[in-house]
């Protein structure tokens, strides 16, 4: 990382991330629940046709997909903002859930979070555009839960890395002068 990166990274800590930036972390959550639903489906279809008698076709059950799947999805989001204050597809792209006043995210917040999380999409998407528009970046959810979601990168990494990138410059200008024989 270079110094800029990781200054950068030390400058954005705390603040309320972007749209941009929940959108690419929905779309990595997203793309890990439905990786995940698919191979589980195709497990319970193999397993039901190996162990009994009858032939599973679940290419036709599309409802009980998606309730599995939605039910699936609830479970992982909720699970890993419980626990972590974060999803996977929030790590990547280095982002938090906090309460609106900066504490951590404990489970009350997180499950009103999780219940509301739908209103989202319920609205017709007007329920997002406050992640566009407020201050706080703040979707329905978010306010009605009281949370927030800020940028976490690991500042204490950030700054050792920025001593270390500096330290490797200093070695690459200093330049040793051989002795005279």
């Amino acid at each position: 990382m270079t110094r800029s990166g990781s200054r950068r990274d030390m400058a954005h800590q705390g603040h309320y991330a972007g749209a941009l930036s929940r959108l690419l972390a929905w779309g990595a959550d997203l793309l890990i629940i439905i990786a995940v639903g698919t191979v589980t489906v195709a497990l319970v279809q193999f397993a039901i046709n190996v162990a009994t008698p009858w032939n599973a076709d679940l290419k036709h059950a599309h409802i009980l997909i998606l309730v599995c799947e939605f039910i699936w999805g609830a479970f992982y989001l909720g699970a890993t903002w419980i626990l972590f204050g974060r999803s996977p597809g929030m790590s990547i792209f280095g982002l938090r859930i906090v309460r609106s006043d900066g504490s951590d995210l404990d489970q009350r917040h997180a499950l009103i979070r999780l219940f509301a999380f739908p209103l989202g999409f319920l609205t017709c998407g007007v329920g997002f555009l406050g992640i566009i528009f407020s201050r706080t970046h703040q979707a329905i959810y978010d306010r009605i839960a009281r949370t927030a979601v800020v940028y976490d990168w690991d500042a204490e990494a950030a700054r050792i890395r920025n001593l270390a990138a500096r330290g490797a410059r200093r070695r690459q200008t200093r330049v040793e002068v051989p002795a005279e024989p």
